[in-house]
């Protein structure tokens, strides 16, 4: 009949990939504001302590993510703004990521071993065969510099601890 036609065509389907991204961005609201609730607070603090701007940050987020996923129900898709360079309908490329999940991976597993310097200069190297630099070799002296840097910031000027590892650092 041409009601079910007429009700086919305007019902839209649900864009599970938006869906999941407005998910996402719901639970990593709900993540910020656990983690400010749960900051202890001194009595001394009488209007705008520490937890405001993680509370305002996480509650921004929930709004977003709300309005996103009702969007999403609706069946109306995030469209790439025409600055961007993709194909929309290109098949996506998942090598990329595992390479740099898998990265990520080591560095986390190294990080105490090899120390922070040599675990980012690997991290650094990996990210970059992720985005598809096949002469690997001429970032490892970028990454290490990078991390060098980071590391001597980190643990000169504020005096944070980061891991040393093998290096006599």
């Amino acid at each position: 009949s041409s009601t079910d036609v007429e009700l086919g065509a305007s019902r839209r389907r649900v864009p599970w990939g938006d869906l999941l991204v407005a998910l996402g961005v719901l639970a990593l609201g709900g993540f910020f504001l656990q983690g400010a609730l749960a900051l202890r607070v001194l009595p001394s603090y009488a209007r705008i302590g520490p937890r405001f701007f993680p509370i305002l940050v996480g509650v921004a987020l929930l709004v977003c993510g709300v309005a996103l996923v009702a969007q999403a129900l609706r069946g109306v898709r995030g469209v790439p703004e025409d600055a961007e360079d993709i194909d929309a309908g290109a098949q996506a490329d998942w090598v990329p990521v595992a390479v740099i999940g898998a990265t990520l991976a080591l560095h986390a597993l190294l990080v105490g071993r090899l120390g922070f310097v040599l675990s980012t200069t690997l991290l650094f190297m990996g990210v970059a065969l992720g985005f598809d630099e096949r002469r690997v070799w001429r970032t490892a002296p970028v990454g290490l510099a990078l991390s060098l840097a980071v590391y001597l910031a980190f643990t000169k000027l504020l005096g944070l601890r980061l891991p040393a590892g093998v290096l006599p650092l």
